[in-house]
């Protein structure tokens, strides 16, 4: 399954439930779609919710040729209603999903992202819209494959979408994409240093995943992912890793998927990303 919550960006097992739940007041619903007529805006005038959904958009359909994501974006205004939509949308237990509600800003999960409003209310909107544009890559993933959950290589999930995310707000002006690989190379040197990479076929799985958070801690994880899939779209296209999704309408089968969207195989591709890897991070 594909959902996925973010502190973090900690994706959770669904199980499914059939217990009565708490009131809860509507979130703040908004599509995501992409308004007629406008140039990609600067970021630095962007706030509020609608345009901030509008120009994550606009760059992802006018510069990078992706498809408007499907579904909605859900604001809860309190933690309370934040669980609820945890437990509704991600199928998952009140117990987990009060836990999860007490440090997750975001999460997608129905083909629809959830933002827990409390939590980010006091970050600026810059922080925002990178954090926004990191799940509606996600979203996008998923209209990409046609269908709301995902069989995953937690490493190409999250790595695009976090590879995304910082060309979009660089694309609006509010970072510049050589300075973002030059400071998430630097978080990730002293693992190179160490000679203690993981490898590309233990950040496959959830758990996985987890356990290298754990082990590496989070920035170190995500940037990792980031310069992975840098190197994957400059070694190929992003057309080719949109084609990678698109591949999972068909098949679960990560490894097919990726030798056809990209004519080799991932082990392949992991001994040509280690000596990449070895010259950025002397």
């Amino acid at each position: 399954m594909f959902p996925i919550i973010r502190l973090g960006l900690i994706a959770v097992a669904t199980v499914a439930i059939n217990l009565p739940l708490a009131a809860q007041a509507a979130p703040q619903e908004l599509l995501l779609e992409l308004s007629a007529g406008s140039d990609i805006p600067d970021g630095r005038n962007v706030k509020g919710y609608p345009a901030t959904v509008d120009a994550i958009v606009r760059v992802m359909v006018q510069k990078f040729q992706l498809p408007v994501p499907r579904g909605k974006l859900l604001i809860y205004a309190t933690r309370e209603d934040f669980k609820q939509g945890l437990v509704e949308h991600l199928k998952i237990s009140p117990n987990l999903a009060e836990s999860t509600a007490r440090f997750a800003k975001s999460a997608v999960g129905s083909c629809n992202v959830l933002v827990n409003e409390p939590a980010i209310a006091d970050s600026p909107w810059p922080q925002r819209i990178e954090l926004l544009a990191h799940e509606l890559t996600h979203s996008v993933q998923l209209t990409l494959a046609n269908r709301c959950s995902l069989a995953r290589p937690q490493w190409l999930i999250e790595g695009s979408a976090e590879w995304m995310a910082f060309n979009v707000t660089a694309s609006l002006q509010l970072d510049d994409i050589k300075d973002v690989r030059v400071r998430l190379a630097e978080r990730v040197r002293a693992l190179g240093k160490e000679g203690d990479l993981p490898r590309l076929t233990r950040l496959e799985s959830f758990d996985q995943w987890v356990n290298a958070r754990n082990k590496y801690g989070f920035d170190r994880t995500y940037s990792l992912a980031f310069l992975v899939t840098d190197f994957l779209v400059a070694r190929y296209s992003l057309m080719q890793l949109a084609d990678y999704f698109r591949r999972f309408e068909h098949s679960n089968d990560h490894r097919a998927n990726f030798s056809a969207a990209f004519g080799e195989s991932v082990e392949s591709f992991e001994r040509a990303l280690e000596a990449y890897l070895a010259e950025l991070l002397k």
